[in-house]
């Protein structure tokens, strides 16, 4: 048996985490929403820095490594819910969503896989491989899929995803012949809505993807700080997110922001 995801022994939940799964049993309606904004002058650095060396680093890139380090660093929140039992993730993957089209009409992802262990040259590299070989159609399992669901009926898409869901995730089961990406979705979704000029948007979690928080990367703009006590203009860069409740509570949050403040205070 191929297993879909690789997941660590079971440790036994608490009482509180077992309310939790039990109070919300779908994954559409334990979202959290919560918004942060961090100083944005080291992250400018490091893109302006790469662009001398011609290399192409996006605010969303940096984003990706600050969400993965901080997953690492707290493990807790790196989960898999699956019969009412929360597990713990072994690697730390990140879902980046992409548009396939000059149009935005179709859009698409890949995963870093452990990107907490890349540095951000790497990433942007093996990003921008595959965002061509995606539009190229080169992407084979891209490419099957998007031509499975062209194929099917609106009305047996839901069901369909469902059913994969369940296989997949619920019963960790994973086979080529099933022809859906071995853990395809990772630990967290990033998105970029600066790109869209838009500074603030929550995107909503995807249910048959097991992903328990997406963060939209917003545009970066000066906004007005305390400093010292006194009033500053500092470039901000907004993080929204969008969390399930079943698995990360709100310690579990507040050291995954710390871990990401501390490390877009320093990129590298």
């Amino acid at each position: 048996m191929f297993h879909n995801v690789e997941l660590l022994p079971y440790k036994k939940n608490s009482p509180w985490r077992k309310v939790a799964v039990g109070t919300w049993r779908k994954l559409g309606d334990p979202s959290v929403y919560g918004e942060m904004y961090f100083d944005a002058r080291p992250c400018l650095r490091v893109i302006e820095e790469h662009r001398l060396r011609n290399i192409k680093i996006t605010p969303t890139i940096i984003a990706a490594k600050a969400i993965a380090v901080a997953l690492d660093k707290v493990p807790s929140a790196n989960v898999l819910q699956r019969f009412g039992r929360v597990y713990r993730r072994k690697n730390v993957d990140i879902f980046l969503q992409v548009a396939t089209d000059d149009d935005g009409e179709d859009l698409s992802g890949l995963v870093i896989r452990n990107c907490h262990k890349r540095p951000l040259d790497e990433i942007a590299e093996e990003v921008r491989k595959k965002v061509v070989e995606i539009r190229t159609g080169e992407e084979k399992e891209y490419s099957k899929s998007k031509g499975i669901m062209e194929l099917l009926p609106g009305w047996f898409v839901g069901p369909l995803l469902d059913t994969l869901a369940f296989i997949l995730y619920n019963l960790n089961f994973w086979s080529p012949l099933i022809g859906a990406p071995r853990d395809g979705f990772g630990s967290a979704m990033v998105t970029s809505i600066g790109s869209l000029g838009l500074e603030r948007a929550y995107a909503p979690l995807v249910p048959y993807s097991r992903c328990p928080m997406v963060i939209a990367v917003g545009k970066i703009g000066d906004q007005v700080v305390a400093e010292n006590g006194a009033p500053v203009v500092r470039p901000m860069i907004p993080f929204s997110s969008t969390i399930d409740h079943r698995v990360i509570d709100g310690v579990g949050i507040k050291r995954l922001v710390a871990s990401v403040q501390e490390y877009l205070k320093n990129p590298y």
